[in-house]
């Protein structure tokens, strides 16, 4: 019996084969016609078991094949999205409301990051205050040298890092303390892989720190593009399309890569020319310098984009942002040298690059030519060239008053009191 089963399955699996069974007088198409004239799920028997495996697989299978299908057709339709401008403006430019939130947005960056400008100075006088005084007192010790001391000698700590591991602050002290405490079931190997992270993060200025974290942004929004069912939310909130009446977008745009081209050219601009930038004005500034370019230069490629009502066209991406930067640099280091990616061994003065780079810019927004963002480009460069020229002595002017403001209302308290 066990000896036939296989063949009697393949019959009814072959429908030319069944017919040539049932047609014959054979043993075998005997038994093919009885067994078919019952059920075929025999309890307890070799063909019943065998028929019940047949449709266990094949129900599988046909679902695997339906999923599969699916999957491919939604994947289908998301790739085939296509982008249509919708907001409350109904199609038409709007003009005055861009204007009124970039200088809205302008002003408040700067507020808030002359403020942190002042508490962070305040902080580095006080602890120069207290390092100038323990002079006097060589053997006295400090309440952060103790706490470090404390967190060094922690065991797992020293596990991780060793007992003559240094340390550049209470900061990074208590960054490998939390390091050294994550669960035990985490390899000793990726927590020393996040030790070394921690130690070359906390060995960078301030201003390498501002200009990583931007770039580790970009690097973010560029991942979410990449995610088929993410492109509508992508498109309306980090794409700038001035049909939309959407202003946000002009400072969301500027963090916005879809290809990685685009990201790694801006990126390798932003890194190379970014930290001197940030550490000749400062964290604070440089973070108010790069947004407030990164929308101003969105903003001029909105408000010259119905001189081309035609040719509108959404935008995204940090090159205005990017190349205000280079211009900063080029007027704080005139005499820097820099290579291009396509030419690295013939350097070239910066102030002869960036010059000829803008100038290639005019004549694109001049032209029309739709394959960069000209306008916003130029607009870029030509703010960072005027932002060190005159904007680094308003920046001190704006410290200095509010300051003043501060020291004015807290001697009003102290007579009121």
């Amino acid at each position: 019996m066990y000896g036939i089963g296989l063949p009697v399955v393949a019959s009814f699996r072959s429908p030319g084969l069944s017919r040539a069974l049932r047609a014959s007088t054979t043993p075998v198409s005997i038994l093919h016609r009885s067994l078919s004239k019952r059920p075929f799920n025999l309890p307890g028997t070799v063909l019943g078991n065998q028929r019940r495996y047949a449709q266990g697989r094949y129900s599988r299978y046909d679902q695997q094949q339906y999923e599969q299908q699916h999957q491919d057709s939604r994947y289908e339709e998301e790739s085939q999205w296509e982008y249509r401008p919708e907001g409350p403006s109904g199609g038409r430019v709007l003009l005055l409301r861009p204007i009124v939130w970039t200088a809205i947005f302008t002003t408040g960056v700067y507020y808030l990051c002359t403020e942190s400008f002042i508490k962070h100075r305040e902080q580095l006088r006080q602890s120069s205050h207290y390092y100038f005084g323990r002079l006097g007192n060589f053997y006295g010790g400090s309440t952060d040298d103790s706490q470090i001391a404390d967190l060094m000698r922690d065991p797992k700590v020293q596990s991780l890092v060793g007992w003559s591991h240094a340390v550049t602050g209470l900061s990074h002290a208590k960054a490998l303390s939390r390091v050294a405490r994550l669960p035990d079931w985490i390899p000793l190997e990726l927590k020393r892989t996040v030790a070394a992270f921690t130690d070359r993060w906390h060995t960078l200025s301030r201003g390498q720190r501002c200009v990583y974290t931007i770039a580790a942004l970009n690097a973010v929004v560029l991942g979410m593009w990449q995610i088929p069912r993410l492109l509508p939310f992508m498109a309306r909130t980090f794409l700038h399309d001035p049909r939309t009446g959407r202003s946000y977008t002009l400072l969301t745009s500027s963090f916005s890569h879809r290809e990685v081209w685009h990201f790694a050219f801006n990126t390798i601009g932003l890194v190379s020319f970014g930290s001197i930038v940030a550490d000749t004005m400062s964290t604070e500034q440089f973070t108010a310098f790069y947004l407030s370019a990164g929308v101003i230069s969105g903003l001029a490629s909105h408000l010259l984009s119905p001189l081309r009502a035609a040719l509108i066209m959404p935008s995204l991406g940090a090159s205005g942002a990017v190349y205000a930067v280079v211009g900063a640099s080029m007027m704080l280091n005139p005499d820097s040298k820099i290579a291009l990616i396509f030419l690295p061994f013939v350097p070239i003065s910066i102030s002869h690059a960036f010059p000829a780079l803008l100038a290639y810019d005019f004549l694109g927004a001049i032209l029309g030519w739709q394959k960069f963002g000209h306008v916003a480009h130029l607009t870029g460069g030509l703010l960072g060239i005027a932002y060190v020229q005159w904007g680094m002595d308003q920046w001190a002017q704006l410290v200095r008053a509010i300051e003043a403001h501060r020291a004015k209302r807290s001697k009003q308290n102290s007579i009121g009191r």
